[in-house]
């Protein structure tokens, strides 16, 4: 069982989000909703895999994706937004994304990521 953090400022959203992995049997380890909470609980608790949404307070989810990516090279983490912005894409297609996922949601495209996840070593490029 792949182990899982979800870092999202919106309750609504993350709920759904927490629930919908629950019930397809995953583990979510971590939950956060701004980018210092998101980064203490990523070291603290290692999750396998991070859904995270661009949208949070203070930094952004932008941000919070090269402090994870400089520290953790081997991190596999799935982003969220409602931005189809191309350099957004771009940059975060650079920095290592296993998956750019856009809401709304498709939750189908939740699963094929998490199965993409499970088969995909990210290597570390150093």
């Amino acid at each position: 069982m792949t182990r899982m953090m979800i870092v999202d400022d919106s309750k609504e959203s993350h709920l759904l989000m927490k629930d919908f992995l629950l019930a397809h049997r995953h583990n979510v380890v971590a939950e956060a909703s701004d980018d210092i909470e998101a980064i203490e609980k990523y070291y603290s608790k290692k999750p396998e895999l991070v859904f995270l949404y661009l949208t949070i307070p203070k930094l952004d989810g932008l941000s919070v994706l090269k402090k994870i990516r400089f520290q953790d090279p081997t991190s596999k983490i799935i982003v969220i937004t409602s931005n189809d912005n191309m350099e957004i894409f771009e940059e975060c297609t650079r920095l290592g994304v296993l998956a750019f996922l856009t809401q709304p949601l498709d939750l189908n495209d939740v699963l094929s990521a998490i199965s993409f996840s499970n088969e995909t070593t990210i290597m570390n490029s150093s």
